[in-house]
C-alpha cells in the first residue's frame, strides 16, 4: 500500500495507450495494491493501518482509499484514479507520510507482511448494473464477492454481449440489487473481466442471491450457457470492508 511497487516503470512504458478515468467512456479506474499480512503480525498491521488513516486525512491525502480484506490474510487497498500517472503520485504521498513516521517504525510495519502485488482494473459502467434505487447503497456495503473470469479472446464480444442482454432483462423487472463489471489491467491475466456485487453483510448476501435465484433463475439459464462458452478459467473470492483502514477525502 504504502512501498514502492516493482512494475511502476512497466505501467509508464502503456500510458501512450491513453487510459483515463474520467473520459467520456463512463469508465472509472482504479488501482489495486494486495499485501498479504503474517499471521503472527495482524493484530500490529491492523493498529498500525488505522493509525496510517488517520495520517492520510491529517495530510489531505490526494486519493481516497478503500481497504478490503480477505479471509486469508490479503488486505486490498483500492484507488479510484483519473489515470496512471496517478500512480506515481500516490507512491510519492505515502513516501512523505512514512517519513514522518520514523524508518524504525517504518520498517516494522514492512515486516508484518509477507508479501504484495498490484493491478489495475477498469471499472466498465456500460457493462454494469447500476439501478436508480440500489439496495444496498454501496456505503452500506460490508461484504463483497467476486468473481475474475478469463475470456476466449475470440468470445470478447459475444461475453459483452450476453451481459447487456442481462441488464435488460433486470431492469424490465425492476431488480434494485446492482452488479458491477470491470476489466482486468496491468497485473492481471488478460483478457479478463471481474465481475462483483455487494450485501450489507454475509447473511443479507447469500438471503439477496437466494431471493434472485428464485426470480431470474429459470430466465437466466440460456443466457449462463452462452456465458459460460465464452469463459476460459474463473477465480472466485470474497472480501470485507475495513473502514477503520480507509480514507475518503472530502
Amino acid at each position: 500500500m504504502k512501498k514502492r511497487y516493482l512494475f511502476t516503470f512497466l505501467l509508464f512504458m502503456v500510458l501512450s495507450l491513453g487510459i483515463n478515468a474520467q473520459e467520456k467512456n463512463n469508465e472509472q479506474l482504479w488501482y489495486c495494491y494486495v499485501e498479504t499480512v503474517h499471521p503472527q503480525s495482524l493484530f500490529d498491521y491492523q493498529e498500525t493501518s488505522k493509525e496510517l488513516a488517520v495520517l492520510a486525512k491529517e495530510n489531505d491525502f490526494p486519493f481516497s482509499f478503500y481497504v478490503w480484506a480477505s479471509r486469508d490474510l490479503d488486505y486490498e487497498v483500492w484507488y479510484p484514479i483519473n489515470s496512471l500517472e496517478d500512480i506515481d503520485t500516490i507512491e510519492d504521498s505515502w513516501e512523505k507520510i512514512m517519513k514522518t513516521w520514523g524508518e524504525e517504525k517504518a520498517k516494522a510495519f514492512g515486516k508484518t507482511k509477507s508479501k504484495n502485488n498490484s493491478f489495475t482494473m477498469t471499472a466498465m459502467h456500460e457493462l454494469s448494473y447500476m439501478p436508480e434505487n440500489p439496495r444496498p447503497e454501496v456505503a452500506e456495503a460490508e461484504y463483497l464477492q467476486y468473481q475474475e473470469f478469463r475470456i476466449i479472446p475470440a468470445k470478447q464480444k459475444e461475453m459483452e454481449a450476453v451481459i447487456k442482454e442481462a441488464n435488460q432483462l433486470l431492469a424490465q423487472h425492476n431488480y434494485n440489487d446492482p452488479w458491477y463489471i470491470g476489466k482486468a489491467g496491468i497485473g492481471l491475466q488478460t483478457p479478463s473481466y471481474i465481475g462483483w456485487s455487494y450485501g450489507k453483510d454475509v447473511l443479507d448476501y447469500y438471503q439477496q442471491d437466494q431471493k434472485f435465484k428464485d426470480e431470474f433463475g429459470e430466465a437466466f439459464k440460456s443466457l449462463n450457457k452462452r456465458f459460460i462458452n465464452c469463459i476460459a478459467s474463473v477465480k472466485s473470492g470474497e472480501v470485507f470492508y475495513k473502514k477503520a483502514f480507509s480514507y475518503v477525502k472530502e
